[in-house]
């Protein structure tokens, strides 16, 4: 199987011959242009053999001119959709049109992007999300801006060629994490917008990457996509065995990406096996369930790799 093949064969729950990995962390790239951005990725994703070419998005949301935060509820009336036109967009776009390029038609091509409230506070400042959850009236109108903005932005991804999106939501965080939040609270702010932009997704293999700790996963029963990504070794949130007898749809996940800078290799080693072991192999991408630290030793990172492919040759013998 080339790596789109497996790629496709394990969402779609085939037979596969050997899992799928895919690893990912950022290169504090949003001062380099896209290209050279693409450039670090296809090293990256070569020295590893990774089966999914997983970029990060490191450039962000443009605010309006002179705007570094919300000083008032009102500044929020000034976020208006952006145009596609800006940097921000086309260095990514340059990003992947250079990567494909680069790594040719069999390798698939996975980007990231974040729901529409993350888009703004992680501008803004997260501790402005109180003051958008207290002005409605306000935030309802930039949220739908910022919708307006991510499905311009998925439509180019289409046109690009892009195989998937990891599309990262906080709507699931429950109390006691700090940025837990309440039903209502999803409801009105997170779940509308959500809806709309992978409905615009369709076509693409949609990753929904439910961030964070302390989840409900209820949020997203109905929730169209194909393949779910969580912190599947933290306490608070469901294993991989007990997220299997809810679904049916492709589960990414198995490495702890805060541990993993430390693990010994035999540790890392057991988890992995652990994980495949926990879902019978099927329907299954291993993954971390979160951005792995750019400091990650290498030895780390060729023990995921050698550790798949000694369990795949184990397999097809």
């Amino acid at each position: 199987m080339n790596k789109m093949e497996r790629f496709h064969a394990a969402v779609a729950g085939n037979p596969v011959d050997r899992i799928p990995i895919t690893v990912w962390l950022h290169f504090v790239t949003d001062f380099v242009d896209g290209a050279e951005s693409a450039r670090l990725h296809a090293r990256f994703f070569r020295q590893y053999d990774w089966d999914l070419a997983k970029v990060i998005s490191d450039y962000r949301l443009p605010l309006p001119d002179g705007m570094e935060t919300f000083e008032s509820p009102q500044d929020m009336a000034r976020i208006r959709p952006a145009s596609m036109a800006e940097r921000t967009y086309q260095e990514q776009f340059r990003l992947l049109r250079v990567l494909r390029a680069d790594l040719g038609e069999d390798w698939p091509i996975i980007d990231t992007t974040f729901e529409p409230l993350q888009q703004i506070t992680r501008k803004v400042g997260s501790a402005k999300t109180k003051m958008i959850f207290d002005n409605p009236a306000l935030a309802k109108p930039m949220l739908e801006a910022l919708t307006e903005t991510v499905i311009a932005y998925v439509r180019e991804l289409k046109r690009i060629g892009v195989d998937g999106v990891l599309y990262s939501v906080f709507g699931g965080i429950q109390k006691p994490h700090p940025k837990g939040i309440d039903d209502a609270t999803f409801k009105e702010f997170m779940r509308p917008y959500d809806q709309a932009i992978l409905a615009e997704m369709e076509g693409m293999v949609r990753i929904l990457h439910v961030c964070q700790t302390h989840l409900d996963f209820d949020r997203f029963d109905d929730y169209p996509c194909e393949a779910l990504s969580w912190w599947d070794r933290h306490p608070s949130c469901p294993s991989l065995a007990e997220m299997r007898k809810r679904t049916d749809k492709c589960l990414v996940g198995g490495m702890d990406h805060e541990a993993i800078i430390d693990r010994s290799v035999p540790d890392l080693r057991a988890e992995i096996n652990d994980a495949i072991d926990q879902v019978d192999g099927h329907r299954f991408i291993l993954g971390p369930g979160c951005t792995i630290r750019s400091q990650v030793p290498q030895h780390i990172l060729n023990c995921i790799r050698t550790t798949v492919n000694e369990r795949g040759m184990k397999s097809a013998a």
